[in-house]
């Protein structure tokens, strides 16, 4: 994956959440896979990204996923599931997985149980200590440590561009600063950064200026993650098909699907 950032032409990378959606998307033809939290708690817990998987359950998901693929899968480690020296423990682990790259944010590890979807902010001086700490467990060089930062939420773009060159500095390979909805923000995020290390954008919300990976391309990203795509899609077709054999219970258009699925053309 390392040697794919180099090459000008971005990487898209679909949101997956276990071995059979990471199968199915590299049988579509993709380079890379990631492993969001939101994915991974949704379809494993059935609850919204709020930190309950645990580093020990998401590696066993992780696990399951590598055994099946060989693309490049990003994985989101949340705040590293801890401190420093959980950072380290958590990359030992997510490395013998098999990962080609770890993503880790800048949020509080544990949030006030009155506002669980918030977004506080460690300081900056932490997360470079968590950063440098994921660098040196690595045995592996060659895996990438993902840098993001929520500051913008909180904080402004300013001070998000500031902690995204501090990350740069402790050791980070590639820099994902969250919710920049502009592009000329987009754009001022590359002026600064995007001649060091890779960019990250991130494409969940249709009401932001830039909306395909085209133009995240144009503007000079290295990497264009779609991460609920997968999900919005299987949550979709779930409902429907559900509700189709509630109001008539038969197999009807959904047979020849479900026999489809133990096809040896559709698991090989």
């Amino acid at each position: 994956m390392r040697t794919r950032l180099e090459q000008r032409e971005i990487i898209v990378a679909p949101g997956i959440y276990d071995a059979l959606s990471a199968y199915r998307t590299e049988a579509a033809g993709f380079e890379a896979v990631f492993a969001s939290g939101s994915s991974l708690a949704a379809t494993h817990l059935a609850r919204p990204d709020i930190g309950l998987l645990s580093a020990t359950e998401t590696t066993e998901i992780v696990g399951r996923i590598t055994e099946r693929i060989s693309i490049p899968l990003l994985v989101d480690v949340d705040q590293g599931f801890g401190n420093d020296y959980t950072v380290a423990r958590t990359v030992k682990l997510f490395e013998r997985a098999g990962v080609a790259a770890l993503q880790m944010e800048d949020q509080l590890e544990v949030k006030a149980a009155e506002a669980p979807l918030s977004r506080p902010l460690v300081s900056t001086e932490v997360m470079v200590g968590k950063i440098k700490a994921a660098r040196d467990a690595l045995v592996d060089q060659d895996i990438i440590i993902s840098a993001r930062s929520d500051a913008m939420s909180s904080e402004g773009f300013e001070a998000a561009m500031d902690r995204a060159h501090a990350y740069v500095e402790a050791g980070a390979d590639m820099i994902f600063v969250e919710s920049l909805t502009k592009r000329e923000q987009m754009e001022e995020l590359v002026r600064q950064l995007g001649g060091k290390v890779p960019l990250l954008h991130n494409l969940l919300r249709n009401d932001d200026e830039v909306t395909d990976a085209a133009t995240v391309e144009e503007i000079g990203y290295s990497l264009a993650l779609f991460p609920a795509v997968a999900l919005a899609a299987v949550g979709e077709a779930l409902d429907h098909s559900l509700r189709a054999l509630k109001s008539q219970p038969c197999l009807g258009e959904i047979g020849p699907k479900i026999d489809r699925i133990g096809a040896v053309e559709y698991l090989k």
